[in-house]
């Protein structure tokens, strides 16, 4: 049985990650307290990133992925947005700054499912700051949402902003977690090459992440 949590009815935390899965970047450091990713998205607005996030790096099984669940709770495809990712772009004068992300699926934790993305920019062995090239990536879109100066509608895109995903297009259309990598540490099938980054850029920073629909069990 499908389900379906109205939002303007409920608590939103009710749709956000609750659960860290697996985090193997996490140390005592800045930015590395993994429980930053599940206490709530407090983005930077159009113009700033947020700081209280999670960072990941480039090192392959070591920094650069966090796996988030909702206590197992599974989450399935419903009408429009599934998902939203928060992380932490921002716009500058030129494009946008940001660290795109691979968003991936899983029921078991160990067999993983991408949603479908794909770099589209003129050379994709070099990095464009012009979100469009980046579809079907996260970490692309500015985050509004804020939940002490600006609680809105997490699904709300113009509202919220963050990255709005469709399990529809997706293979896997159910899953119990949600594996977030940076990009960069991921081969573009495209080129044979991993995906390109900005050259200032050292990781993703996870704010959140929210689920829009459940299967009741």
């Amino acid at each position: 049985m499908l389900l379906i949590l109205l939002i303007a009815c409920v608590d939103p935390a009710l749709f956000a990650a609750s659960e860290i899965v697996d985090a193997p970047g996490e140390m005592d450091a800045a930015f590395r307290d993994s429980s930053a990713a599940i206490n709530g998205v407090r983005g930077g607005g159009p113009g700033a990133g947020s700081t209280d996030v999670f960072s990941l790096g480039y090192d392959e099984g070591v920094d650069n992925y966090i796996v988030l669940g909702w206590d197992g709770r599974r989450i399935v495809d419903g009408p429009g947005t599934d998902l939203v990712v928060f992380e932490n772009p921002f716009e500058t004068d030129d494009g946008v700054f940001m660290d795109p992300v691979i968003v991936e699926l899983s029921e078991d934790g160990v067999t993983w499912q991408p949603l479908v993305h794909d770099y589209t920019a003129p050379d994709e062995r070099s990095y464009s700051d012009d979100p469009n090239h980046w579809l079907g990536f996260a970490g692309v879109t500015p985050v509004l949402l804020h939940a002490d100066v600006n609680p809105v509608d997490p699904f709300d895109r113009l509202a919220a902003g963050g990255d709005h995903f469709d399990f529809a297009h997706s293979d896997l259309q159910a899953a119990r977690f949600v594996r977030l990598v940076t990009a960069p540490s991921r081969i573009n099938p495209d080129t044979g090459d991993y995906y390109p980054r900005d050259s200032i850029s050292d990781g993703a920073d996870i704010d959140g992440v929210y689920a829009r629909y459940f299967e009741e069990e």
